[in-house]
């Protein structure tokens, strides 16, 4: 959760073993409908539209102007180019979205997506949006609003519930579950958290009981410099396999250093009763130095080699996209 204003950002070029050209520095477009070569905001969520893609969540916060949601299209020969998608209304009482931190697909509607806010912020917020997005027009229309868990509120007293991982996946008799990865690194919650639900998306209901709201403990392998304040979920992703994939972040403030790491803490089961099987000592996949990754998703179909694709809110530095190998 972010709790203040940032200047424009500006991109920072860095050596990474990843592709694609940096983008140019410049400051952020104040239209809604200007095309850039570089995000308006950091990426803090991320979900693949198809191949070459994907459609990405921003965290401004309520009183602040700008989009909320990115689309992201890329092609082998140039830099990813950033389209910014208009909400016409927010049908709800707290307003327009506000810390988007996590974004996924719902299964088989194609065209659907669910995005969440990092929590509630003085008794408000803490929701779940579910949105049909019109790609070609660059426009989401809001279908419906969800409350999310809350087991602590965010107040100037303490740093409650930060949600920033979100998938959702459908069983064999055809119920929606929603995993939600509370990112951990506060005192309330030291270690990061998978949790579950379930998800009536027709009713707009979501139920989250015993121990899918206990959830599961994760910590994140690394050679962190306070063990206690990394955030072990930054992200989540979950593969076609069924493999989770979560990004963890070391923030050291609003000018860094950052650093992140890829990695899985185990599979999804066929029991929406447990439906998360955790490896007791997960292993390093990637370990990124300098950024702070909010956003994961599957690969780039025209790169070669892809494997993931990965979106960071550099605070003050801005952020960048990339491509894995």
């Amino acid at each position: 959760m972010k709790c203040r204003i940032h200047l424009p950002f500006l991109v920072v070029a860095l050596l990474l073993p990843l592709w694609l050209p940096m983008y140019g520095c410049s400051t952020i477009q104040p239209a809604a409908d200007v095309t850039s070569q570089q995000p308006a905001a950091g990426i803090s969520g991320m979900a693949q539209i198809d191949g070459n893609s994907w459609l990405v969540v921003h965290d401004a916060l309520s009183f602040e102007n700008g989009p909320r949601m990115s689309i992201i299209t890329l092609s082998a020969d140039s830099a990813p180019v950033f389209h910014p998608v208009t909400v016409d209304s927010w049908p709800d009482a707290d307003g327009r979205a506000s810390d988007l931190e996590a974004l996924c697909p719902v299964p088989s509607r194609p065209g659907e997506y669910l995005m969440a806010e990092s929590g509630t912020w003085k008794g408000k917020g803490g929701r779940l949006f579910h949105l049909r997005l019109n790609a070609s027009t660059k426009q989401a229309a809001i279908l419906g609003v969800m409350k999310l868990p809350v087991l602590a509120d965010n107040n100037p007293q303490q740093v409650g519930d930060q949600y920033e991982g979100l998938s959702c996946i459908r069983g064999i008799d055809g119920r929606l579950l929603l995993l939600l990865g509370e990112r951990g690194g506060s005192q309330r919650f030291p270690e990061g958290v998978i949790r579950w639900g379930i998800l009536d998306i027709d009713r707009h209901e979501l139920q989250f009981i015993g121990k899918g709201l206990e959830g599961v403990k994760v910590n994140a392998p690394g050679k962190w410099k306070n063990r206690l304040a990394n955030r072990d979920i930054s992200d989540m992703y979950i593969s076609p396999e069924g493999k989770i994939w979560l990004s963890a972040a070391e923030d050291n403030g609003d000018n860094g250093p950052f650093t992140s790491v890829i990695y899985s803490p185990g599979r999804i089961s066929g029991n929406f009763s447990l439906p998360v099987i955790a490896d007791r000592h997960p292993e390093i996949w990637r370990t990124i130095g300098s950024l702070k990754i909010e956003a994961l998703s599957g690969p780039a179909e025209s790169i070669a080699g892809s494997r993931m694709c990965i979106g960071s809110d550099d605070e003050n530095y801005g952020a960048i996209w990339r491509p894995v190998e």
